[in-house]
């Protein structure tokens, strides 16, 4: 809780200077604390009702966790919209080059032709992504206490702040998907005609719809383009990770999901293949420090405990 109050606190002032200077809009706030409480309400119950004896996290630590959680994520949208009034895109031209050299063509293609019939479904079941991470993130909240529930938390907070904002203003870019709406030509032209002749509407929607917000200024619910590092790949690992230590029957589904994530972030031409290489090392690299993190944190909470119950038996 220390950690994602300390990380809600940095993106809080992170915002209240961009929003000062002009570059983020204002978050909504009272969208993501109702989504956010009530997600966790409504799974606590849920678990109760269908693993009565099971261990769970007594109130109100769920609560408190998705209100960090929801102000953090509301900060996260107008951080994200202020990205390119900062740094403007400049890494797309690179990256799609040196793709090109090393797969000898762009990646979305080799993918298409070995996926391209199931690119309705992929469109589908990905942009179910959401939903899917707040279901495992509610999951892990609901957990008791323990230090793999701390160390999953804690890494789930870190990669929000320094992979999907501080890593993704250093590495700004856009992605496949917005690369001719952004520096001319038709380099991505077959990639835009494939997803709308075959009906991936989902990618399509959301992609025009973010494609707006950003051209007119009026940042919107569906807002912030941002490709390197890919946070869809970073925090399915983190499902991953998370369930190899608090559920390993799951762990494998989870893993599976994961790579399917990052195929389906290129074949609908969200990412580049090294945006989601950077995510997952990323979410690696953050992982071990949760990790330490909390060890250095129990410890320190151990040795106060430790001094306020030792009785002074008097002076000399």
């Amino acid at each position: 809780m220390a950690v994602l109050a300390a990380l809600t606190v940095l993106q809080l002032i992170w915002w209240a200077i961009a929003w000062r200077s002009g570059a983020a809009p204002l978050p909504y706030v009272g969208l993501y604390l109702a989504v956010a409480l009530g997600g966790v309400s409504l799974v606590w119950v849920i678990t109760r009702l269908v693993w009565p004896r099971r261990r769970r996290a007594r109130w109100p630590a769920p609560l408190i966790g998705a209100l960090l959680v929801g102000l953090g994520a509301s900060l996260f949208l107008p951080l994200k919209y202020a990205i390119p009034s900062m740094v403007p895109f400049w890494l797309d031209l690179l990256l799609a080059a040196v793709e090109r050299s090393l797969f000898g063509t762009d990646p979305w293609q080799l993918l298409d032709g070995v996926l391209g019939r199931a690119i309705v479904p992929v469109d589908r079941l990905y942009g179910l992504w959401l939903p899917t991470q707040l279901l495992g993130l509610f999951l892990v909240m609901v957990q008791a206490p323990s230090p793999a529930k701390s160390r999953a938390l804690i890494a789930y907070g870190l990669a929000w702040f320094a992979l999907g904002v501080a890593a993704a203003l250093l590495c700004s870019s856009a992605g496949p998907i917005f690369y001719d709406r952004l520096f001319g030509g038709a380099r991505f032209a077959l990639l835009d005609a494939m997803l709308r002749d075959r009906g991936a509407w989902v990618v399509v929607a959301e992609s025009d719809a973010m494609w707006q917000s950003f051209a007119s200024g009026k940042p919107s619910l569906v807002a912030g383009i941002s490709a390197l590092p890919s946070l869809h790949v970073a925090i399915s690992l983190w499902l991953f990770l998370a369930a190899r230590s608090l559920a390993p029957r799951v762990a494998p589904v989870a893993g599976a999901y994961f790579l399917f994530i990052w195929i389906a972030s290129v074949q609908l031409g969200w990412h580049y293949v090294g945006d989601g290489l950077v995510g997952a090392a990323g979410m690696l690299g953050l992982w071990v420090l949760a990790g330490s993190l909390d060890r250095v944190l129990a410890e320190q909470i151990d040795h106060r405990r430790v001094e306020r119950s030792t009785v002074p038996i008097g002076e000399p």
